[in-house]
């Protein structure tokens, strides 16, 4: 027979108490903080998954916090470019005007390269304008710093036609081609903006090179780069594999030799083409087409390059300048034509930037259930039943109590307790 003492008595009591007491802290904690894993070790399996559902819930925060901001971003350039069309419908009907002879007279000429000249200036002013951020919307990523803070700038002269006094004669982009980006989703990513060199093009863009490159052969293993697309060239490729490789780069720019032996590069979409050599490597310079002396974008072209192609401030120029000429002909044909490819490219953008627009407000939907099932799903894994717990809380302590009252008569009087 085992023999059983107060001390194991009052020893097994006591532990007995306080195993209720610590079950009851712990009910009480899942109470206060409403969570049924305080700690890692109360559930190593439900703890890992709470940590997973909470990472995941702070990525999808971050990709609405982004949508928001592309939303933003994309009406920016949606408003921008309406604004432009805008004006471009006002500058058709000009021509409209002027091709039945309307601007005849001085007056009527010097009124219409007035006005002409004020929608040059807003639409540099709309090229120029800077988003929520500071920034230009249309100068890629580098500008609107203290070397470069418009994308656009405008160069003038005096003329005399027309009275025009100090009018703008053209506008060099110096910009860049860097597209902003956000990830709108896991491994998703939206650019946001519109490069200036191509919001801003009315035609197809053609460089002409003066040099011949019949027996161009590549000295060593370089690279180049059109419209930010990079172009392998090992050492040995001709001519002909290295205008292969370009047109199997799935640019919009064409590569074709001239009749003179030179390179020509063509867009088939209306923007200004972006070229430069990467690192040591040298193959647009020898092809003539970039200028050594200022090898790097933008406005690098070499001086000998042939060009063709206009952007929208040219083609305004151009209308400007054949209205106030009372060129009939020119205005009715030329410039009512170049007005209508400038109007499609600009509507071109407009319709991208609606569609991204569309995109987002899908992503926006797909993120917010997906945030509404993680929360769902986290608060089944972490939360408790509160009625099911308060009711276990209370058996816990009706337990409690017993064993106290049962401990109160199992502890055996001692000569202490007759000597108080």
């Amino acid at each position: 027979m085992q023999r059983v003492t107060n001390q194991m008595i009052n020893n097994t009591m006591i532990y007995n108490l306080n195993k209720h007491q610590q079950e009851m802290d712990k009910m009480q904690d899942m109470l206060a903080t409403g969570k049924n894993v305080q700690f890692p070790r109360d559930n190593p399996v439900a703890a890992t998954n709470q940590m997973l559902y909470k990472t995941a819930l702070v990525e999808i925060e971050q990709y609405i916090k982004n949508i928001d901001e592309s939303k933003s971003k994309l009406s920016e350039v949606d408003s921008a470019l309406q604004s432009v069309i805008r004006i471009f419908q006002r500058l058709r009907v000009l021509a409209v005007q002027g091709a039945h002879g309307i601007y005849t007279s001085f007056e009527r000429k010097e009124a219409a390269a007035t006005e002409i000249n004020q929608m040059l200036e807003e639409l540099v002013n709309i090229a120029n304008i800077r988003g929520a951020t500071g920034k230009p919307i249309f100068g890629g990523y580098q500008t609107g710093t203290e070397n470069i803070p418009d994308p656009f700038v405008p160069i003038y002269q005096t003329l005399t036609a027309g009275n025009q006094g100090n009018a703008m004669i053209g506008v060099q982009y110096r910009g860049n081609i860097g597209k902003i980006l956000r990830e709108v989703a896991h491994g998703e990513y939206l650019d946001v903006n519109v490069p200036g060199n191509w919001a801003f093009w009315a035609t197809n863009q053609v460089l002409s090179a003066n040099k011949d490159v019949s027996q161009y052969r590549a000295l060593a293993t370089q690279s180049f780069k059109i419209d930010g697309v990079s172009i392998q060239v090992a050492a040995g490729d001709t001519i002909d594999m290295i205008i292969d490789k370009i047109n199997n780069a799935g640019l919009s720019v064409r590569a074709s030799i001239g009749a003179r032996n030179n390179l020509v590069l063509e867009t088939t979409v209306p923007h200004a083409i972006w070229l430069e050599d990467e690192g040591s490597g040298t193959f647009l310079r020898d092809a003539g087409m970039v200028n050594p002396d200022f090898p790097n974008p933008p406005n690098n072209i070499d001086p000998t390059v042939s060009i063709s192609g206009m952007s929208i401030f040219d083609m305004v120029i151009q209308l400007r300048d054949d209205l106030v000429r009372g060129d009939q002909e020119l205005v009715g044909g030329r410039d009512l034509g170049l007005i209508d490819m400038a109007l499609d490219n600009v509507l071109r953008h407009i319709a991208a930037v609606g569609a991204k627009e569309n995109r987002v407000d899908e992503l926006a939907k797909r993120s917010e259930y997906a945030k509404s099932n993680i929360l769902d799903i986290l608060a089944k894994s972490e939360g408790i039943d509160f009625p099911e717990t308060i009711m276990n809380f209370r058996w816990l302590e009706s337990v409690h109590n017993y064993a106290l009252a049962v401990g109160a008569r199992s502890i055996k009087p001692t000569l202490m307790d007759f000597l108080r």
